[in-house]
């Protein structure tokens, strides 16, 4: 394992396991004593926890992170302070679901009873917190802590650390930019406790910082906030440091157990029931990419295994207490497979698995890496099935496995030019559909019902404009969300209360339309929602297994277990999932191509240019090129030049190079595509409610047309090589 430099921010020397336990008396007999040693994360981090830096914590998974922060924020922030003080919160832990808040508290349960430190937690499946007697530590979501804002503030007044945990699963995108929000808010509360706590002085001594490289004056530490976040191995992390942290010192240890990863063609689900057969191992986790892919995959796995085991499932769908249940009973299972969806990416507590299979190429390299991360944790290495359902799939696999080695510090994939792949970088733009939603949150938490621009731009990162904050408030108010009230105060207006009244003003996580709900025929018990309900006598496959409608009312229908064939396998609507231009790329380098370059495949009267920039850029040079084919009269402008893929699309005519960068049709081109792409940009459930030039331009900025223009510009059109026609052939 190595260290990533910090950027020049000089972080406390080293400390010896020797010296490091003396500076945790309190804590060490209750995490770490039990194994008798530090890992080598928590060594290279908890000293400089322990000195009140904020820190970016990014490590692969079963290292020991959690309780790296943990430990060393109670010793620091609660332990060595006086123990018979009224009952506060000083400790608030992040996660990014509601099952990891429950097993995150379940793991940290024991050891912080043996400890007498209160722990408690928030989620949509929990109580409220208790104003008059909090936990000292409190594990909630986003989500969670925004409703906590509304509801009772004061809790947080008294907060002094802050952990976030799995931080590159918010970053970049709706949940991330309401998490900056929200930080914002909670250090507004402390400046207020603060600057009304006796201490005239105490709110301007709020916003300064430990003694550090910008040589800003100290600070004692039950005054600042102190945060860490954590993290998988990601590629940007000063960048996600400097959105979350102040002064951070970035901590990147590369390395972990190595990956033994198998990959087979699949071509149907015998191929998947065979290989776990022949390969033996006790307790597999296989992952879809689709909910309709996991019941799929359960149905066809149930009594085909050749061995005796349990199936189960697990997908977002499913009701909470069953997805519960589904957990607690593959970890007590001595031989089972269990088929899930992301759900179980992280660090849900599911027992030991031994191995892991992916039926199917994950479109991220991050997915890829929490998958394979939950395989063998108590092993050596991490034991993987991949399976492939065409080439593409196939290649994808292939290049999802050489940008895990460069990840865990390998060799990084090279060209057919013998060089690293160099891809301009990607520029990071905060959305502002996200203040939509925390200006309706500010409403909620308003003591006097109302709110003032001053407090849409306290909330705001600096990077957004006043123009664009008053454009937000005009356009709610036009659109009935809002009404004026006093001069420059506003108030919710009608269509407000109602989103209010469903609670649904606290969470950007964007969602289908889950129209029906799905209970036991008996109990009436809540089993899960799916887009539309069904009719008496239907019977599907839910679960891996048939299940029939004993009854319906409207929107509600009961079922119990089948006894004759289903009809149809449950299916749910899904998500495109874009495949990224950092993918596409690996694609092209296991191929064994240079990344600048174009290649054209001419296949009978039919051609092909392969670009491997990904769904979302291989479209807008498609529309870009059709722009350029086309004859005045020929009203082809945005729906590209053909059939396509990820990897490659259709020309309708011959092209020996890309015209001329024209900035001016890119941007048209770009805008007649927006509608087309914008699923795959993360713009947040609320971007409708923006004012549309708005919301255009926030569309264009997570497009991020500069980094397409270099691409554009750097790309270079080269006829494709006969040792490489039918493998591209193959791609098609």
């Amino acid at each position: 394992m190595s260290e990533k430099a910090t950027s020049g921010t000089a972080s406390p020397a080293a400390m010896t396991a020797a010296e490091l336990r003396a500076r945790l008396p309190h804590v060490w007999p209750a995490f770490f004593a039990v194994h008798g040693s530090f890992t080598e994360v928590q060594l290279r981090a908890m000293p400089t926890i322990l000195s009140g830096w904020d820190v970016l914590l990014s490590a692969a998974t079963a290292t020991g992170k959690t309780e790296a922060v943990v430990g060393p924020l109670l010793e620091r922030h609660l332990l060595a302070q006086r123990r018979d003080a009224a009952p506060a919160l000083r400790v608030l832990y992040l996660c990014p679901t509601r099952a990891l808040v429950r097993d995150m508290f379940e793991r940290l349960r024991a050891p912080l009873e043996r400890l007498g430190v209160s722990a408690g937690m928030k989620s949509g499946d929990t109580g409220p917190v208790p104003s008059e007697a909090p936990p000292s530590l409190l594990i909630t979501t986003p989500e969670s802590l925004d409703s906590l804002l509304t509801r009772a503030p004061r809790v947080l007044a008294t907060l002094r650390a802050l952990v976030l945990d799995e931080i590159h699963l918010f970053d970049d995108g709706p949940r991330g930019d309401q998490l900056r929000c929200l930080l914002r808010r909670v250090e507004r509360v402390r400046e207020h406790h603060q600057a009304t706590a006796g201490d005239p002085s105490a709110a301007g001594r709020v916003a300064a910082r430990r003694s550090g490289p910008n040589g800003r004056a100290p600070l004692s530490p039950p005054r600042r906030l102190q945060s860490v976040a954590l993290s998988a191995t990601i590629p940007d992390v000063w960048g996600v440091a400097a959105r979350y942290l102040s002064d951070p010192v970035v901590i990147d240890v590369r390395g972990g157990r190595p990956l033994e990863a198998e990959l087979l063609p699949m071509a149907t689900l015998g191929v998947l029931a065979t290989a776990l057969a022949e390969r033996g191992a006790a307790k597999t986790l296989v992952f879809c990419n689709t909910r309709n892919e996991v019941e799929q995959a359960a149905a066809y796995l149930s009594g085909r295994l050749g061995y005796e085991a349990q199936v189960f499932v697990h997908y977002s769908n499913l009701d909470a207490s069953l997805r519960r249940t589904v957990e607690e009973r593959f970890a007590a299972a001595s031989v089972a497979v269990c088929v899930s969806s992301s759900t179980l990416e992280l660090g849900i507590d599911i027992g030991t698995i031994d191995e892991v299979a992916l039926l199917g190429p994950p479109s991220t390299p991050g997915s890829f890496l929490q998958r394979v991360g939950r395989g063998g944790r108590r092993g050596a290495t991490m034991r993987v099935l991949c399976l492939a359902r065409s080439p593409r799939e196939y290649l994808r696999f292939q290049a999802l496995l050489a940008l895990a080695q460069r990840a865990d510090g390998g060799e990084p994939a090279r060209g057919a030019n013998g060089g690293r792949a160099r891809l301009p970088p990607r520029s990071y733009a905060f959305r502002p559909s996200v203040l939509v939603q925390q200006l309706f949150s500010l409403l909620k938490q308003s003591p006097t019902g109302g709110v003032r621009f001053a407090d849409l731009r306290r909330l705001a990162p600096d990077e957004v404009s006043d123009e664009t904050l008053h454009a937000i408030l005009e356009h709610l108010t036009v659109s009935g969300h809002l009404r004026a009230w006093r001069p420059g105060e506003w108030r919710p207006g009608e269509r407000l209360a109602a989103l209010a009244d469903a609670h649904e003003i606290y969470a950007n996580i964007g969602g289908e339309a889950l129209g029906a709900t799905i209970v036991d025929a008996y109990s009436g018990r809540t089993i899960a929602r799916t887009t539309r309900p069904r009719l008496s006598g239907e019977t599907l496959l839910m679960g891996g297994r048939p299940v029939e409608v004993a009854w319906h009312d409207r929107f509600t229908f009961g079922v119990n277990r089948g006894t004759r064939p289903s009809d149809e396998v449950l299916r749910f609507r899904t998500a495109p999932q874009a495949v990224p231009l950092e993918l596409a790329q690996g694609v092209a380098a296991e191929l064994g191509l240079a990344p600048s370059y174009l290649y054209l495949l001419e296949d009978g009267d039919q051609r092909w240019l392969f670009h491997f920039w990904g769904d979302v850029y291989g479209a807008l040079l498609s529309a870009l090129l059709a722009a350029q084919f086309r004859d005045d009269d020929d009203d082809t402008a945005g729906r590209g030049a053909g059939a396509s893929n990820e990897l490659c699309f259709r020309l309708p005519e011959a092209l020996a190079a890309l015209p001329p960068w024209d900035v001016g049709l890119s941007m048209v081109v770009a805008h007649d595509l927006l509608p087309r792409l914008q699923p795959s940009l993360e713009l947040g459930r609320f971007h409708p409610l923006l004012p549309p030039t708005v919301a255009t331009r926030s569309a264009l900025e997570q497009l991020d047309l500069p980094r397409f223009e270099a691409l554009y510009r750097a790309a270079r059109v080269v006829g494709t090589p006969d040792a490489l026609r039918d493998r591209l052939r193959a791609l098609l």
